[in-house]
């Protein structure tokens, strides 16, 4: 069974910024590791909204996702389907104790993996959780550098 994954970052931008740089798909593209990420049915970022997201690195997948909840700017919920595994992410926005934001997400999954070893699954899945913040945190601290006032 796959463990709950966990992940947290701070980023020196407001809530409302860094919810809008996690919903920014772009952040994700042209580095090798997704192929595609982009909504496929409804519109972006409501309730029952679809996305599409082309994994080529560290395994090849297609996630398919649908936006499960959103309460705008503070948490998104999606449930993912992928490699047999369907899995509940929730990402949740908060200020830090610096002026900037917390961003926390969690993963859990139900099912066991059907076209890959658990322990494949695992890794890329812990992969993509922190490559889905981190990238949140890069976006963040170019809006922070491009900005003449700062948070």
């Amino acid at each position: 069974m796959l463990p709950r994954f966990d992940y947290s970052v701070s980023v020196p931008v407001s809530v409302d910024a860094a919810f809008h740089a996690f919903q920014d798909l772009d952040r994700l593209l042209h580095r090798g590791i997704y192929e595609e990420a982009s909504f496929v049915e409804g519109q972006p970022w409501h309730v029952g909204s679809r996305l599409r997201y082309v994994v080529i690195k560290p395994v090849k997948a297609t996630i398919t996702a649908v936006v499960n909840s959103l309460s705008a700017p503070r948490a998104i919920t999606l449930l993912n389907h992928a490699l047999g595994i369907t899995a509940e992410q929730q990402v949740t926005f908060g200020p830090d104790l610096e002026g900037g934001t917390r961003v926390r997400m969690t993963l859990v999954c139900v099912g066991e993996p059907t076209e890959l070893p658990e322990n494949v699954i695992q890794e890329a899945v812990t992969f993509l959780v922190k490559d889905a913040l981190d990238t949140v945190v890069a976006l963040c601290n170019r809006l922070q550098g491009s900005s003449p006032t700062g948070r």
